[in-house]
């Protein structure tokens, strides 16, 4: 059945002027002006089903619901016509069978009201407490050899902390699903800021890395997720296209230089694509496919293993990482120091690390796991650890309850990231540096590492309180959009 053009202009303006709040494409615009098979319902019901969903507060939720809404008030009406009432007493009747509509409003705003997820914010929030506190014993001898009072740095952090919680609820309030609607213009307004961050005049260099361009690149997963999102569907064609992306990571991460960030998040983007191809987001999964997705990790494999193979000085140097004893009075000096503090010395307070002032120094930063061993022993280690694997373990429940592409790539990215990170961090404190960590998430000293990582926790809570209405959205048949009956 063909609706009237007055009533098919109508629709069609109708979904324009509300696609930006629920996030479509105008593929999806362009497929609504199409035939519609069900008659439109009397004006009755429309004016009743505008003041149901006019009561909920959340407006994106508002066309999914009064689909839901649309359904029972059809099935209801054409019960009533097929026993043999008109379609003014049919109308009235269905009415009075769905009650008042202020009040299946209000429960309809209750039940699609988005609800954020308390444990991680108590999580988020403990963790960082006990970082906050740890940076303050851990900086003592730091504070004491810069002639600095323990009471600045402490300031100093708290600082960045109020900085950081406002970052978290900042991304708490963001609509994540930005990253699927305007994904170019994101990816090249990242792009941008990186290039800034490394060419300009105010750029900072510290330990021959440029520091900013460092932490910027870290958000790359999150613009990942989008990129994927954006590609569904299209095949081999949408998988070249997401690894076609990582060049403008790769190129960031080359002149920062930063290259346990370009392994990292290469490591990172490519489990995100293969979840992606698995799941079915680009078609069919196929063996060429999931190959193609993990194309950039068997290439940094095939570089390493040519590396080992023709160049003395790699195995040398891999052999020093995990038997630095070997040579202890060069090379391996920081790898024996640090397995000897953290394995030689069986009581806390024991023995002396007099000869490595560099881990008091930095007893907050690289390396916390290592002073904390050295102070307190293995108890406190095994504490410190599970505060990290229960702020992972509750990020990836998080993760894996995400139905929608959009919400479960962003979670992964941001979960994975951090997974990364922490292992890096432990296996250095562990005398194993192969690459140089970033930090341990929410633990380690360092106020701007303290903020990326409060927003980055923010868009994944952004992505938990609403990523169930995405995957309702995804599901609603083409044909049976409600705009023309929210008004």
């Amino acid at each position: 059945m063909r609706l009237p053009e007055c009533m098919r202009r109508q629709m069609i303006r109708l979904l324009e002027c509300d696609a930006a709040e629920r996030a479509q494409t105008s593929a999806e615009l362009d497929s609504l002006s199409a035939d519609y098979d069900e008659p439109p319902l009397p004006e009755a019901l429309h004016d009743w089903l505008n003041d149901a969903t006019g009561q909920m507060r959340w407006k994106r939720a508002r066309p999914v619901a009064a689909e839901e809404l649309t359904d029972h008030l059809r099935d209801q009406y054409e019960a009533f016509r097929s026993e043999g009432m008109g379609e003014d007493e049919a109308a009235q009747a269905t009415i009075r069978e769905m009650g008042d509509a202020v009040e299946a409003g209000t429960r309809l705003d209750s039940a699609w009201r988005p609800r954020p997820d308390w444990v991680m914010l108590v999580i988020v929030l403990a963790t960082t407490a006990a970082g906050l506190a740890l940076q303050y014993i851990l900086r003592q001898p730091f504070c004491a050899w810069m002639g600095i009072p323990p009471e600045n740095s402490l300031a100093n952090q708290f600082f960045y902390f109020a900085i950081g919680t406002g970052l978290l609820f900042l991304g708490y309030f963001m609509d994540y699903t930005i990253l699927g609607r305007h994904i170019r213009l994101l990816y090249a307004l990242w792009l941008a800021v990186g290039l800034f961050l490394a060419f300009s005049p105010w750029r900072v260099e510290y330990n021959g890395r440029l520091f900013y361009t460092a932490q910027w690149i870290w958000f790359f997963p999150v613009l990942f997720a989008g990129v994927l999102y954006s590609q569904r569907g299209r095949g081999a064609e949408g998988v070249r296209n997401c690894l076609l992306s990582l060049l403008g990571m790769w190129f960031l991460a080359y002149i920062t230089p930063y290259m346990s960030a370009l392994g990292i998040l290469t490591v990172v983007c490519c489990g995100m694509l293969v979840m992606a191809v698995r799941r079915g987001a680009f078609g069919r999964c196929t063996r060429g496919r999931l190959v193609l997705a993990v194309s950039p990790l068997l290439a940094l494999l095939g570089y390493f293993l040519f590396l080992l193979y023709a160049v003395p000085h790699v195995r040398e140097r891999l052999a020093l990482v995990f038997h630095p004893q070997a040579d202890a009075s060069a090379a391996g000096y920081q790898g024996s120091a640090i397995q000897y503090i953290m394995f030689g010395i069986p009581f806390a307070g024991s023995g002396t690390i007099d000869g490595a002032q560099w881990i008091k120094l930095d007893g907050a930063g690289d390396w916390m796991l290592l002073s904390v061993k050295y102070l307190w022993g293995w108890t406190a280690v095994f504490l410190l650890l599970a505060a990290v694997l229960l702020l992972l373990a509750w990020g990836f429940r998080i993760a894996r309850r995400q139905n929608g592409l959009l919400a479960r790539s962003v979670c992964m990215g941001v979960m994975f990231t951090f997974a990364l990170q922490a292992a890096l961090y432990v296996l250095q404190n562990c005398g194993i540096i192969v690459f140089a960590s970033h930090g341990l998430p929410l633990l380690s000293y360092g106020g701007i590492y303290l903020c990326q990582t409060m927003l980055l926790l923010g868009l994944l809570l952004s992505a938990q309180r609403s990523g169930g209405l995405e995957r309702a959205e995804q599901q609603r048949p083409a044909l049976r959009k409600t705009a023309g009956s929210v008004r």
